[in-house]
C-alpha cells in the first residue's frame, strides 16, 4: 500500500478509555473475554491512529480473594474498602464520556430499604457497615447526591454517574439474555400494582433480599431502555464479542478518522505533535486567568508580531505591570525572547495557554511550540531540533514533503549539520518557535549535555522573521550564557500574583466541597504569603486525597513548614508509601535496593521503575514488573490499589496518548530520584559507566529488572524503545550486541518504510557504544547474515507466546533474505564497513537475479552497489550496476512510475547516477535526457527528488552543450537544497562546485561579481569537503574525499590567478596549491604523475617572486581589455585528476573518473624539458606574436637545435628572436569535438639568460596552426573531463577568441626584465 500522511493533520482527543461497569461476580467470563480478545484488535486500531483503548476493569473481586491480610496489609485494605464507591465514581468521571456497561440478572449489595440509615450520626467510622461507609465517603468527597438514593447498589449508582447525571453518545448497555424477559417500566410497575396484593405469600416462600435485588435490576434495565440509551442483547460470548467490536470500531472511526493506513511505517512524528497538542489541552484545564497574565500575554504577542522596543517608563508599563515582568532593555530588533523565574512559578502553563490563545487569534501565522518533558524522550536535543525542523518543511512544502524529508540523508545523524538544516528551516518563513523548559535539555548523541543547554550551537543571529520564545529557571546555565546574546530580551516573571489569583489556583485544583473553608483559615496560610503556583496546586491536590487517610489540616502545617519545592516532594512521597504502599516479605531480604530507610515498598519500587524507564511505562508492565520484584500472593499490588494510588496522583503522574505513564513535573521526577532511587546526577543525563559508583547500585538494579522484563514481551516497538537502552545503561555489551544483530530485530527495523530520526539515532548510537566497547559491527552481523543464508536464525520455541527475541521468521524466502542482507550492508556502509557492505550487497544482487519477480529489490541492490562504487572512486564498476538497474527500469511504463512511489524514487537514482558516471554516447544512444523530462513531468512535488532531478537535467543538458539551461537547473537545484539542508550539506556542495566551475570556464566575459560568486563557491566547497573528511568513517571514502578537497584547492588557486594577478591573490593561491599537494602526497603517494605538475608549478611561481618579477600587486599597470589568461593554468591544467566521487561526496559530474579519459599507463608525467624559446630585448617595445605549434614527432630534434642556437647564436639573432618569442604549447588531440589525454609534456621557455623560465603543460596532438585560439579554447575544455566523462561541453564554434590576460603579463614582465 502507497504511503500517505494521513496524520499531520490529526488533532488531540480523549484516548479511548471506557469504564467497564457490571456486578462484580457473574460477569468474569465476559471480562475476560473481552479482555483477551476485542480489547486488544481496538487497541491495535487505536494506536497505528496516535491513541489507544483501554478499558478501565476495576476487579475488586481480586481485592477480596487477598484475605486474610498480613498485619501490614490490614490499614491499607480498611481505607481502600472504605472508598470502593468514591473510587468508583472517581474513574466514571476520569473515563467519561466513555462507558461500557454489562447487566444481567444479579444487581449487587446494597442497603436493604428495610436497614436503618443511620451512619450520619455516627462518630466512627468504623462503627459503621462497608456499604455505609462507602456512602458517608463519597458523599464527603464530592459525591452528596449518593444520600438522596442510599438503597442504590454500586453498579446503579455507576449508571446514575455516567448516564443520567450527564449526556454522553459514546456508552453502550449489554443485557443477557436469559429466563427473565425485559419489560418497559410501564410494565413494571403494572407488575408491581398486581403483585401487591399477593406479596405476603411471595414473602413467605422467597427470600426477601432475592426478590427486592430482581425487582432492583428489573426496574434498572427499563430506566435504561426509556432513556434510549443503546441497549444490545446477547446470549454467547461470541455474539458478546462481536457486538462490542461492532460498536467501538464506529466510536474510533468518528474520533480518529483515517485516510490509509500503512503497515511497518514510524508515525513518531506525529504521534509526538499529538503530545504536546495534549499537554496544551491539559494546562489549558488548569489556568487561572489573572491580570499579570494578561498582561505577559500582552508582552509575548508584542514580541511574536513585530519587534516594538517597549519603554520602561512608558504607560504601557503601568507599576502592576512591573511587579511581574521585569524586562531587561534592548535594542530594537530582538530575535529571542527569554522568559525566566524560580521553579514552579507556572512559565509552562502560562505558556501553554498563551500558545492557544495566540492560535485561535492568528490562525494563519506559523507558531510551533515544544514542550521538553512532555514526555519521557522528548528531551534531547537533537529530537527538539528535528522536531522544528519537520514541523517548518511540512508547512512551507505541505503534504508533498515525506513525513521525514531527513530519512534518506544519514548527515542529519551529527549534530551540526542538523544545526545547519535548522537554520535552512527557519528562513523559509515568518515563524514562531516556542521551546519550554530548556534547562532539562540533554545531550546524549553527539553533544555534551553542557554544549546544549549554553545554547553556544545557536547561531550569533537569526533571521528576523524568526522569533524564538525560551522559558528557563533563573539559576540555569542556560539563562547565564544566553544573557550574554545581544539579541535576547530576558523577562522575568517575579510576582506570584495577588491574594484572589492564589485563592482561584487552589480552588481549581481542589476537588471537594466547602474549598473556602480552607482558605479562610488564616493562622495556616498567613504564614507563607508568598506561595508559588506549584506549591499551590502540590497542597491543593494532597488535601482532596489525603483527607481519607489522616487529618488533612495536620498535614498541611507540616507541608507549609518546608521552604523549597524538593522538601515538600519528600514529604508527599513519605506520605504515600505510608498510605498506599507496602513491602512483601521476599524484598524485605533485599535491603540493598533500599535508597533510603523508610522509603521502600511496591509504590516506590513502581516510581523508581518509571524514572529508569526510556520511555516511560504502561500500567499493566508496572504491575508484572512488581510481580517479578517479589509482590505475589497476598502481597500482589492489584489494579483497584493500583487505581487508588493513581487517582490520587492522577495530576502528578499522567499518560501520554500511547498509553505510557510519565511524571507531569520534572519537580517530582528530580525528588524520585533524589530521595528514592538515591543518585545525583539526573537519570537521563548519566552514562552506562556510573554504575561503578556505589550511589548507583539501586539504578542499576532497576535496569537490570526492565532488562530481564523486556527480554519477554512480544511487542516489537516496546522491545525497540526499552531493551537496547536497559543493555546499554547496565554495562551487558554482549546482550546488546546479540540483540541488534538478532535476525528477529533485523527483520522488524528492515520492514520499516520510514524510520524516524529517534529509530535511526537510537540504532547508530548503540553501536557508538558497542565500538567504544570494542566490539566489531562488522563481524557480528556478517556471522548474523550466515545464519540468515543457512536458515539458522530460529530459536526453539519454548512457549506458546514468543518474545520478540525468540520470534521465528517464519517461512523466509529468498527475497526476505535480500531485504535483511541489503539492510544490514547499508548500515555497514554507514559504519564505515565498505568492504564488508559490498560482498553482502554483491551477494544480495546474485541472490535477486535468479528471481525474476523481486525486479525492485534487484533495482534497490544495484543502485546501493553502484554508489558505493562512486563513493570510492571506482567509477566504471559503478556504472556497470547503473547500467543493470536502467536496463530493469525499462521494464516498467510510466503508468508504473506514477503508481509506486518506490519505483519513481529508484528511477530518479538511477537517473542521477547515469548522469555521473556514463559515457556521452551511452546516455545519448539511450535517450537519457528525454527519459529524465519526462521523469521530471510525472513525479511527485517531493522538494528533495526535484532537486535530484534538475540536478540531473543540468549535467544532461551540459553534455549536450546547451549551458544555458543547464546552469538554469544548477541554480535551481542549489534553491531548493539550501532551503532543505541548508549551506555545509554535502549535496549543496556537489552543485556549489558545479556551478563554480561553470562561472569559471564557460563565461566568455565574465562580470567581477561572477568571478567573486565562483570563489565564494569553491572556498565553501573547501569547508564542506573538509568538514566532511572529519565526518567519514571509511579509510577509502576518507581518500577520496581527500583528494577530491585537493582538486577543489587547486581550482580555487587557478581561480585567484586567473582573476587577480596581485601579490595576495598569489600568495592565498600558493597556499592552497602547498595544501593539495600535501593532500596528494599522502593519500595518492609522492610518485604519483600529478604530484610533479604542482611541484613545478610552485617552482614557476617562487622562481618568479624570487627574481622580483612579480608586480608586487599593481596589477592595474597592465592593460584593462586583457581579462583571461590561460598560462598559469597550463600546469594546473595537466594535474591528475584522480578523485571520483558520488551526490554524497561532493563530486559534481565535472570532477569524476579521470579513468575514463586515460590509460594508466599514460598518466606518468615526464620531467621538465627546456624550451626551444629564445626571447631578447626589443628595444624598448613589448611586443606579443603569434604562439608557434610544434608536433611531437619534432620535439626531440627541436630540443637539440634550440640547444645549440642558444648557445651560438649573437646577441643581435636574440634581439630578433625576442620579437618572435611565443609559448610552445603541444599538441591535444581532438576526436568527434572530445579532447582527449595524451602522455603529457613539459616544454620550458627561457630567456637569454636563462631567467624567468616558464613552463607549460600541453597535450601532444598538434594544435591548429591556423587558429591556435580555437586550439586552446578546446584544450581549455579538458578541465571539464575532470568532471563528466567523455562527452563535449563546447559547440563546435570557440568559446574563447582572444589571448590570455595571465600569459601577456607574463610574457611583459618577462620582456621587462631581458631589456634591463
Amino acid at each position: 500500500m502507497e504511503r500517505y500522511d494521513s496524520r499531520l493533520g490529526l488533532k488531540y482527543h480523549k484516548p479511548i478509555c471506557p469504564y467497564i461497569c457490571s456486578t462484580m461476580n457473574d460477569f468474569q467470563e465476559e471480562r475476560d473475554f473481552l479482555a483477551n480478545h476485542v480489547f486488544p484488535q481496538l487497541n491495535e486500531l487505536c494506536n497505528s491512529r496516535g491513541t489507544y483503548f483501554k478499558a478501565v476493569d476495576l476487579r475488586w473481586s481480586a481485592v477480596k480473594s487477598m484475605k486474610p491480610f498480613p498485619d501490614n496489609l490490614f490499614r491499607q485494605y480498611s481505607c481502600l474498602h472504605s472508598q470502593h464507591l468514591k473510587l468508583c465514581l472517581d474513574y466514571v468521571n476520569n473515563c467519561f464520556p466513555f462507558f461500557i456497561c454489562l447487566l444481567g440478572q444479579t444487581y449487587g449489595e446494597f442497603l436493604s430499604e428495610y436497614t436503618p440509615f443511620l451512619f450520619s450520626k455516627a462518630t466512627d467510622l468504623a462503627s459503621l457497615s462497608g456499604e455505609e461507609q462507602n456512602l458517608y465517603v463519597a458523599a464527603k468527597n464530592g459525591y452528596p447526591w449518593v444520600l438522596e438514593t442510599p438503597n442504590c447498589s454500586l453498579i446503579e449508582f455507576e449508571i446514575i454517574q455516567a448516564a443520567f447525571r450527564r449526556e454522553s453518545q459514546f456508552q453502550y448497555f449489554y443485557f443477557r439474555t436469559g429466563t427473565t424477559l425485559l419489560r418497559s417500566f410501564e410494565e413494571v410497575e403494572e407488575e408491581e400494582e398486581e403483585e401487591e396484593e399477593e406479596e405476603e405469600e411471595r414473602l413467605a416462600s422467597v427470600p426477601l433480599v432475592d426478590e427486592e435485588e430482581k425487582l432492583k435490576i428489573g426496574k434498572l434495565k427499563a430506566k435504561i431502555i426509556s432513556k434510549g440509551l443503546p441497549v444490545r442483547f446477547y446470549k454467547e460470548l461470541h455474539e458478546l464479542g462481536e457486538l462490542v467490536l461492532k460498536d467501538w470500531l464506529v466510536v474510533i472511526e468518528k474520533l480518529y478518522p483515517c485516510c490509509v493506513i500503512t503497515e511497518n511505517t514510524d508515525y513518531k512524528h506525529s504521534f509526538e505533535r499529538l503530545y504536546h497538542d495534549e499537554f496544551i489541552q491539559k494546562c489549558k484545564q488548569v489556568f487561572v486567568i489573572s491580570k499579570e497574565a494578561n498582561r505577559t500575554f500582552d508582552v509575548l504577542e508584542k514580541f511574536a508580531l513585530k519587534d516594538v522596543e517597549l519603554d520602561p517608563n512608558s504607560s504601557a508599563l503601568t507599576s502592576s505591570l512591573d511587579s511581574v515582568l521585569r524586562i531587561n532593555s534592548f535594542p530594537t530588533y530582538k530575535s529571542i525572547l527569554l522568559l525566566t523565574g524560580e521553579r514552579g512559578c507556572g512559565k509552562s502553563t502560562l505558556i501553554a495557554n498563551w500558545v492557544n490563545s495566540f492560535r485561535s487569534k492568528y490562525p494563519n501565522i506559523l507558531m510551533i511550540p515544544y514542550f521538553v518533558g512532555s514526555t519521557s524522550e522528548s528531551s534531547d536535543i537533537m529530537s527538539v531540533i528535528h522536531y522544528f525542523i519537520t514541523e517548518l518543511q511540512h508547512k512551507n512544502h505541505g503534504a508533498h514533503l515525506e513525513m521525514d524529508f531527513l530519512s534518506e540523508d544519514l548527515n542529519v545523524l551529527v549534530f551540526s549539520l542538523l544545526v545547519e538544516v535548522f537554520i535552512a528551516s527557519i528562513s523559509l518563513k515568518p515563524c514562531i518557535l516556542v521551546l519550554d523548559g530548556i534547562e532539562e535539555l540533554i545531550g546524549l548523541y553527539g553533544i555534551s549535555g553542557q554544549k546544549v543547554k549554553d545554547f553556544s550551537w545557536l547561531p550569533n543571529s537569526l533571521p528576523p522573521h524568526c522569533k524564538f520564545i525560551l522559558s528557563t529557571v533563573s539559576s540555569s546555565l542556560s539563562f547565564k550564557s544566553l544573557c550574554t546574546r545581544s539579541d535576547v530580551r530576558t523577562i522575568d516573571l517575579s510576582s506570584m500574583g495577588d491574594e484572589d489569583t492564589k485563592l482561584s489556583i487552589f480552588k481549581q485544583h481542589l476537588s471537594m466541597p466547602n474549598q473556602d473553608f480552607f482558605w479562610q483559615d488564616n493562622q495556616i496560610w498567613r504564614k507563607k504569603p508568598n506561595l508559588s503556583p506549584l506549591k499551590l496546586t502540590i497542597l491543593a491536590r494532597e488535601l482532596s486525597e489525603c483527607r481519607i487517610y489522616r487529618n488533612e489540616f495536620q498535614c498541611i502545617r507540616e507541608y507549609l513548614e518546608v521552604a523549597s519545592i524538593q522538601e515538600l516532594w519528600e514529604l508527599i512521597l513519605k506520605r504515600w508509601i505510608e498510605d498506599y504502599s507496602w513491602t512483601s516479605n521476599e524484598k524485605k531480604t533485599n535491603s540493598s535496593t533500599v535508597a533510603t530507610e523508610g522509603l521502600h515498598g511496591w509504590l516506590s519500587d513502581a516510581l523508581c521503575l518509571l524514572c529508569v524507564a526510556h520511555c516511560g511505562l504502561a500500567e499493566d508492565e508496572l504491575l508484572h514488573l512488581l510481580e517479578l520484584l517479589g509482590y505475589r500472593h497476598h502481597y500482589r499490588v492489584t489494579t483497584v490499589h493500583w487505581a487508588a494510588f493513581r487517582n490520587a496522583t492522577k495530576y502528578w503522574i499522567q499518560e501520554k496518548p500511547n498509553g505510557l505513564l510519565y511524571f507531569q513535573h520534572q519537580s517530582l521526577r528530580h525528588a524520585v530520584e533524589h530521595q528514592l532511587l538515591g543518585v545525583i546526577t539526573p537519570v537521563r543525563e548519566s552514562n552506562p559507566y556510573t554504575f561503578l559508583n556505589p550511589t548507583n547500585q539501586k539504578k542499576k538494579y532497576f535496569h537490570q529488572i526492565l532488562m530481564r522484563f523486556f527480554q519477554r514481551q512480544t511487542g516489537f516497538w516496546r522491545v525497540y524503545q526499552e531493551l537496547p537502552w536497559h543493555l546499554k545503561m547496565s554495562s551487558c555489551w554482549s546482550g546488546l550486541c546479540s540483540f541488534l544483530t538478532s535476525p528477529s530485530i533485523t527483520d522488524f527495523i528492515s520492514k520499516i518504510k520510514s524510520p524516524s530520526l529517534w529509530t535511526r539515532l537510537h540504532f547508530i548510537h548503540y553501536w557508538n557504544i558497542l565500538s567504544e566497547a570494542g566490539y566489531d559491527a562488522s563481524a557480528a552481523y556478517m556471522l548474523s547474515v550466515e545464519k540468515i543464508k543457512a536458515d539458522e536464525c530460529h530459536k526453539m520455541k519454548r512457549r506458546c507466546t514468543l518474545s520478540v527475541l525468540e520470534c521465528r521468521l517464519l517461512q523466509i524466502n529468498d527475497t526476505d533474505k535480500c531485504r535483511l542482507i541489503l539492510f544490514i550492508g547499508s548500515f555497514l556502509k554507514h559504519m564505515g564497513k565498505t568492504n564488508e557492505a559490498e560482498e553482502l550487497f554483491l551477494s544480495a544482487e546474485d541472490m535477486l537475479m535468479q528471481s525474476p519477480s523481486t525486479r525492485g529489490m534487484l533495482l534497490q541492490a544495484q543502485n546501493a552497489v553502484g554508489e558505493l562504487y562512486l563513493e570510492i572512486g571506482m567509477i566504471q564498476k559503478g556504472f556497470k550496476y547503473f547500467q543493470k538497474a536502467w536496463s530493469n527500469l525499462l521494464f516498467y511504463s510510466l503508468c508504473d512510475l506514477k503508481a509506486s512511489q518506490f519505483l519513481m524514487k529508484q528511477k530518479v537514482k538511477v537517473l542521477n547516477n547515469l548522469a555521473k558516471s556514463a559515457s556521452e554516447e551511452f546516455l545519448k544512444e539511450n535517450h537519457i535526457l528525454d527519459y529524465a523530462m519526462e521523469v521530471s513531468k510525472i513525479m511527485s512535488s517531493n522538494p528533495c527528488d526535484q532537486a535530484t532531478m534538475k540536478y540531473t537535467e543540468g549535467v544532461l543538458m551540459l553534455a549536450v552543450g546547451n549551458t544555458n539551461l543547464a546552469k538554469m537547473k544548477f541554480q535551481e537545484c542549489l534553491y531548493i537544497r539550501k532551503r532543505l539542508f541548508g549551506e555545509k550539506n554535502m549535496l549543496v556542495g556537489e552543485i556549489m562546485e558545479f556551478l563554480a566551475d561553470m562561472l569559471f570556464f564557460l563565461q566568455r566575459d565574465p562580470e567581477k561579481s561572477q568571478k567573486k560568486q565562483a570563489t565564494e563557491y569553491y572556498k565553501q566547497v573547501i569547508k564542506i569537503k573538509e568538514n566532511a573528511d572529519t565526518l567519514a568513517s571509511s579509510s577509502l571514502v576518507k581518500k577520496q574525499l581527500s583528494i577530491s578537497l585537493s582538486d577543489t584547492l587547486c581550482k580555487l588557486a587557478g581561480q585567484l590567478l586567473a582573476n587577480d594577478f596581485n601579490h595576495h591573490a598569489m600568495t592565498e593561491a600558493v597556499g592552497y596549491l602547498y595544501r593539495s599537494l600535501d593532500l596528494r602526497a599522502t593519500y595518492l603517494g609522492s610518485s604519483h604523475p600529478s604530484i610533479q605538475g604542482i611541484l613545478h608549478l610552485l617552482r614557476e611561481i617562487e622562481r618568479m617572486r624570487g627574481k622580483k618579477f612579480w608586480p608586487q600587486g599593481k596589477n592595474q599597470q597592465f592593460h584593462e581589455g586583457s581579462k583571461h589568461g590561460f598560462s598559469m593554468w597550463e600546469h594546473l591544467y595537466q594535474i591528475n585528476y584522480h578523485s571520483a566521487q558520488n551526490s554524497t561526496t561532493v563530486s559534481s559530474a565535472m570532477c569524476t573518473n579521470i579513468g575514463k579519459l586515460q590509460k594508466p599507463k599514460t598518466m606518468e608525467l615526464t620531467p621538465p624539458t627546456p624550451g626551444t624559446q629564445k626571447c631578447a630585448s626589443g628595444k624598448g617595445k613589448k611586443n606579443l606574436r603569434r604562439m608557434q605549434c610544434i608536433s611531437t614527432d619534432t620535439k626531440a630534434l627541436q630540443k637539440s637545435q634550440n640547444n645549440e642556437e642558444i648557445k651560438d647564436t649573437p646577441k643581435r639573432d636574440a634581439s630578433k628572436k625576442k620579437k618572435d618569442y611565443s609559448f610552445n604549447i603541444f599538441n591535444a588531440d581532438k576526436r568527434n569535438s572530445v579532447v582527449r589525454l595524451s602522455r603529457q609534456k613539459i616544454l620550458s621557455a627561457r630567456s637569454e639568460s636563462e631567467e624567468g623560465q616558464i613552463t607549460i603543460y600541453r597535450n601532444s596532438t598538434p594544435l591548429s596552426s591556423s587558429n591556435p585560439w580555437e586550439s586552446i579554447s578546446e584544450l581549455i575544455s579538458e578541465k571539464w573531463l575532470f568532471h563528466s566523462p567523455c562527452y563535449s561541453l563546447f559547440p563546435q564554434k570557440p568559446i574563447f577568441h582572444r589571448k590570455s590576460q595571465i600569459e601577456t603579463k607574463l610574457l611583459k614582465i618577462s620582456n621587462d626584465t631581458n631589456k634591463e
